[in-house]
């Protein structure tokens, strides 16, 4: 990271950075491990500081490289850990009970089109496979069998932020096809 005292070039600064990635990797995903609210997204964050090392280049020499990646982390992780809370309160707590209560109250103001429930899932099989084969299983995975999307993605060989992507993907994707459907009637 000792070109950085220097105004860079494209090449030295290229250089640089990839020296200081082999150098502090490991410190950072300490630093990410220790500070972070979703523990499965180390590697990502590493990745995304040194996305972020590539992509905005200093406009004066850095004096105190380990002090700019530490800063370059911190501020990784305030995005991070700002996403992690806003997502975590897209989703409402709720006990199981309470949950079975609203499902029976909802039921019964159902009105069931022919064919019933099995047209609905022909329709939802239909739709699904629309989509790439990976955006599927990420579906499937996540909404059908409960697994986290550190599990999916050790399953698909992606990263999180991947899966996270996939899903979003599949349900815009159903919520398009919904909405024309009823916006039909």
């Amino acid at each position: 990271m000792a070109a950085h005292k220097s105004t860079p070039d494209g090449q030295s600064y290229l250089r640089s950075i990839e020296e200081s990635y082999i150098q502090y990797r490991a410190e950072l995903a300490a630093f990410f491990r220790r500070k972070t609210r979703d523990a499965g997204s180390v590697e990502d964050l590493v990745q995304s500081m040194y996305e972020r090392l590539l992509r905005y280049r200093p406009r004066a020499p850095v004096e105190n490289p380990i002090g700019y990646l530490y800063k370059i982390a911190g501020r990784v992780l305030i995005d991070a850990n700002r996403e992690a809370h806003i997502e975590q309160n897209l989703y409402l707590q709720c006990d199981a009970a309470d949950l079975n209560l609203l499902a029976e109250k909802l039921s019964s103001l159902w009105v069931h089109e022919e064919g019933g429930p099995e047209v609905a899932i022909e329709e939802i099989d239909r739709v699904l496979k629309q989509l790439p084969r990976n955006c599927q299983i990420a579906l499937v995975r996540q909404r059908r069998d409960g697994w986290s999307r550190v599990q999916i993605a050790q399953e698909l060989g992606v990263s999180v932020n991947t899966v996270k992507d996939y899903i979003v993907k599949a349900l815009e994707h159903f919520r398009a096809h919904y909405a024309t459907k009823f916006a039909d009637r």
